[in-house]
């Protein structure tokens, strides 16, 4: 996508995600724990889910209310993850979701790019707020939050149905100093 905005970082560039990236979103995801630990995210998970996800990418960005990036290492453009950024312009404020696959947790990677993404919402989107949740079960992804500048405001409880489980979540948030 010409249009799209791309993001770099030291390691990582975040880009459109692309249909040639299927095969390997689905052997990345196709993982109970990614499941158990996000809202979205089904076990197992099958082409027709990546391409679901690539659909969210083209409404958000027909929208103009959604911005999905594929993150991607640097120097072979290899997907290793994605993360978006979800708008509510009224507000000025958007939320951010992410993964990462299992071969690059505790590298810094997925810190690498929330910080990105932060930079593009306030300076590029003029947001006012940028905050995620994480479902209390996962607290590595808390960690990511705490390490991206974000502060945990509360504790949600029974915030959302999975399945037949409810599920706790954390709310972290970042405020843009400048506006």
């Amino acid at each position: 996508m010409d249009d799209f905005p791309v993001l770099k970082t030291e390691r990582l560039v975040l880009n459109y995600p692309e249909r040639s990236d299927i095969p390997d979103i689905v052997q990345m995801l196709n993982e109970p724990d990614y499941s158990s630990h996000t809202l979205g995210l089904p076990y197992p998970y099958t082409p027709k889910d990546a391409e679901f996800w690539l659909g969210l990418a083209q409404k958000g960005l027909e929208q103009k209310d959604k911005f999905v990036f594929a993150v991607r290492l640097q120097e072979s453009g290899k997907i290793i993850g994605g993360i978006d950024i979800s708008l509510v312009p009224k507000h000025r404020r958007g939320e951010i979701g992410y993964w990462l696959g299992k071969n690059y947790w505790n590298q810094g990677y997925m810190t690498e790019a929330g910080k990105a993404v932060i930079r593009f919402g306030f300076e590029e989107l003029s947001l006012k707020r940028i905050y995620a949740s994480h479902f209390s079960t996962n607290p590595a992804s808390g960690r990511v939050m705490q390490k991206i500048g974000m502060e945990k405001e509360g504790f949600l409880k029974a915030y959302t149905n999975k399945g037949e489980d409810y599920q706790d979540h954390v709310l972290y948030a970042i405020i843009n100093p400048n506006l």
